[in-house]
Parts: structure tokens; sequence; C-alpha cells
């Protein structure tokens, strides 16, 4: 009976969501009168896939200048890297929107006697002073945040790394128009380099088979200042065009700057207890300022590991790190344990835990396809289908990426039958 009552408490809650209106989409449009731009500012906002499963999940940030414009192809790159390879933390996308070429020249390019409607010191005080506060106070995100510009957008973000480099963790420079007066922001960096020990933030810079760009004399001023410094990178990617340069940029960059986060399978072997483990992703939720959520394909390997081996001990250290500092992977932990007692015929087992998941959050979606296959695999077919109905209905309001979402619909079908 409990499990019912549950569901009532879930359809109920349901049903107050929908008189208000009240959950997320994965993309969404915003916008706000600037009163540092004087004008109606835009932005477009890509949620990863996990945002809506938990209100305890907290994600780094990604800007994006140019945003319209870059939004699908590096969000699209964005999601391989985090949601299907699982080589990044998942993040939330900030596409920052232009108000036409003309105006996106000026706020990519500082003020000079040649450039004198220059905006780019107006445009960091843009970002800092409203579009970050608002990005902080409607989204649950991390303080760590990270921004790509390509082109006069690479300018751009490589003037914030000089003027205020604290603004950001980190900056993504894509095939820069570092020739822009005559080579200006290389000077500029010459001389405040000039006395420092190191960069402040991390800051990735890339070159196409572009000609004269300037990429070249800028890299060679880190290499006289910072030669021996991890915080920057330079690639040279002669098969790529300035347009063609992007992708492959925002995946080589991010990786770079999460360059600890992906668990490789001897690195996982070398931690070998789950303590060691879990310390492993607290040291990375300490270093991207707040990460809650450890990878699901990973933490599935994990949790299959100790199972296999038959360490229960290990497996209830997990459990408590997953409660105490994990808890958007509270649904992944224990819809994926339980799924190895199903299969080993531990019935009971997999049910106390998946009835705890769905206590704990009323969405966990994963927990309510498990009992819909726990109550398959012991002849309990009504059952099996109100649960697969519960999990599909739940993944749809939560929005789901599609092919979870297929996923369900198979499991529904086969449980129909």
């Amino acid at each position: 009976m409990r499990y019912f009552s549950i569901l009532f408490y879930l359809f109920f809650t349901f049903s107050l969501h929908a008189q208000s209106g009240d959950y997320l989409i994965n993309v969404e449009r915003g916008s706000f009168y600037s009163e540092t731009l004087k004008m109606e500012k835009s932005y477009q906002v890509f949620l990863p896939e996990s945002y809506n499963y938990s209100n305890a999940s907290k994600y780094p940030v990604v800007y994006l200048m140019d945003g319209d414009y870059n939004f699908y192809y590096q969000t699209g790159v964005i999601e391989m890297l985090s949601n299907i390879s699982e080589k990044i933390p998942e993040v939330v996308v900030v596409a920052i929107s232009d108000n036409g070429n003309a105006g996106y020249r000026l706020d990519c390019t500082m003020k000079t006697e040649n450039n004198p409607q220059g905006n780019t010191a107006t445009f960091i005080e843009y970002l800092e002073k409203e579009l970050k506060p608002k990005i902080r106070t409607t989204y649950r995100v991390t303080p760590f945040e990270i921004l790509i510009g390509h082109s006069l957008g690479g300018l751009f973000a490589t003037n914030v790394m000089l003027e205020k480099p604290e603004s950001f963790d980190a900056y993504i420079a894509i095939d820069p128009s570092f020739w822009w007066e005559e080579n200006l922001v290389v000077a500029t960096a010459d001389s405040l380099f000039k006395g420092k020990e190191d960069l402040a933030a991390n800051f990735f810079v890339t070159l196409a088979d572009s000609k004269q760009m300037g990429v070249h004399e800028f890299v060679g001023v880190l290499e006289k200042r910072f030669p021996d410094s991890k915080k920057w990178s330079f690639k040279y990617y002669e098969n790529e065009t300035h347009g063609s340069v992007g992708m492959i940029s925002v995946k080589d960059g991010l990786v770079k700057i999460f360059e600890n986060w992906e668990l490789k399978r001897e690195k996982f072997y070398e931690l070998g207890t789950a303590t060691n483990i879990i310390n492993h992703y607290k040291n990375l939720s300490d270093q991207y300022q707040g990460i809650t959520r450890i990878p699901p394909l990973i933490f599935s390997n994990i949790t299959y590991y100790f199972f296999r081996k038959n360490q229960p001990e290990e497996l209830k250290l997990i459990e408590a790190a997953v409660q105490d500092h994990f808890p958007a992977s509270q649904d992944d932990f224990y819809a994926k344990l339980a799924s190895y007692h199903v299969e080993t015929e531990k019935y009971e087992e997999a049910e106390t835990l998946l009835n705890k998941s769905i206590m704990t959050n009323p969405y966990a979606y994963k927990s309510y396809d498990g009992l819909s296959k726990l109550f398959f695999a012991k002849g309990m077919p009504e059952q099996a289908k109100v649960h697969a109905k519960t999990a599909l209905k739940i993944a749809k309001q939560l929005k789901a990426r599609q092919w979870q979402i297929n996923e369900l619909e198979s499991n529904l079908v086969k449980v129909n039958k």
C-alpha cells in the first residue's frame, strides 16, 4: 500500500504544478531592460538534462557571446560532452543575444581614438551588474563561470580576461580577432602581464587556418610572460576554417577546463575504495564550487563494481555520501543498485531501495521505472503498468530527453503485453 500512497501524493503534487504552471523547460528565453546599456537585452538559457530532476542540483555556467548565432551547435557539443561522454559536468548555458551586427561589433571592441563608440567596458558592466545576478537568482547555478567568444567575441572574452580577470573562472577565445586596431590587445597583454607570476584565470585560445589574426603574437606574449603556466593553452587547427573551428574549440576548451572531471578506468582502480572515490568527487565539487551530481554512467559502474565484489559496506558508504553531499544523484544510485538486486532476484532489497528513493524525491522517475521492472519480474503486471505509466508521466513533466522517454515508452509496451 505504501507505493500507492506515494502515487497519490505525486499526482496531487503534479495537479498543483499544472495549475500554477510552475515547472521549467530545457530551453528558455528571457529579456529585461538594461539600465547599463539603455536598451532591452535578451538571452537564451539551455538547461542540463538533470536540471528538473532535483531541486538540490547546482551547475556551473557557460556564457556564450553572439549567443543566438552560436546557441544550437555549441549546446549540442556541451550536451555530448556532459551527458553522453561525461567528460565534463553538466552546465547551464546562457547565450547572450546581440542587437544586430553593428551593435555587436561595438560591444566587442574597446573605445579608442579610431573607435570612439567602442563599448566593451560598458558591456562588461552589463554582464557583471545585471545579467549574471539575474542568472544567479533565477537558476540553480554555482559561482563557477566560463565565458566563450568566437572572432570578435573572442577578442571581447580576452579583453575581459585582461581587464577584469576575476569576472570568470575560465575563458575560451575561438579564432579571436586580435588583429583589431593593429594588434592592440597584444600590446595591452604584454603591458598588463609584466611583473605578474601567473594568469588569474584559465585561458584557452585557438586558431584556425586563418591569416594575420594576431593570435601567434598574443601566444608569444603568454610564452614570454608565463612560460611554465598551466593556466593557459593554445591549439592550432590547420584543417579548420574560421567558420568551422568553433565546434572543436568548444569541445577541446571545455575538456581542458574540466580536465580532472572524467574518472577513467585506471584512476578508478587506483582510488579503489568508496571513501577515496567519494572524496575524489567532493574535491571536484569544491574545485567547481558546488557540483551536486556524480556522472550517472560512471556512478553506475562504481555501484556495479562494489555490488559484484559483494562489498555492502562500501555501498553503504556511497549511500551516505550521496545523501549528505550529492543529493541530485540519489535517483541514479537507488535505481541502479535496485536493478542489480532485481537481476539476482533479491526483490525485497530492491523494493526497499526504490521506495526509499521515491520517499526522498517523489519525482524520481528512474525509481518508478525500476518498480515497474521489479513487479514485472515478479509476475505482477498490473502493478508494473501503474509504475511504468507513472515513470513516463514524470519524465515528460520534467522534460527528460527524448531518448529517455523512448526507453520508458518501450518498457510500458513490454509490461502491457
